[in-house]
């Protein structure tokens, strides 16, 4: 495997994390992420929750393609691709 596909693999997986988290901490009166995904799970909206979190990997796909880091760009699919298939996991188990 090459490193940029490995590194976009992981970039890919860390930064919808990240970005629930900044969303979290920023925009809801509950400032706490892990209390904020208890809310999630309890309500059974995972799977939407999560399905909005990859969209910042559109940005992150776009930008590699932009600078011609092809690797990198296929790494994030394949990240993105990992979310579906999660997602569809939970979605209907």
């Amino acid at each position: 495997m090459n490193k940029q596909l490995i590194k976009g693999t992981i970039v890919g997986i860390i930064a919808p994390i990240a970005a629930f988290v900044v969303y979290v901490a920023f925009f809801t009166e509950d400032a706490d992420p892990l209390g904020m995904y208890h809310k999630i799970v309890a309500r059974d909206k995972l799977s939407h929750v999560m399905s909005l979190s990859v969209m910042i990997n559109l940005l992150i796909f776009f930008m590699n393609i932009k600078t011609h880091r092809d690797q990198g760009a296929r790494g994030v699919l394949l990240a993105t691709i990992l979310y579906g298939i999660s997602i569809a996991i939970i979605k209907f188990i």
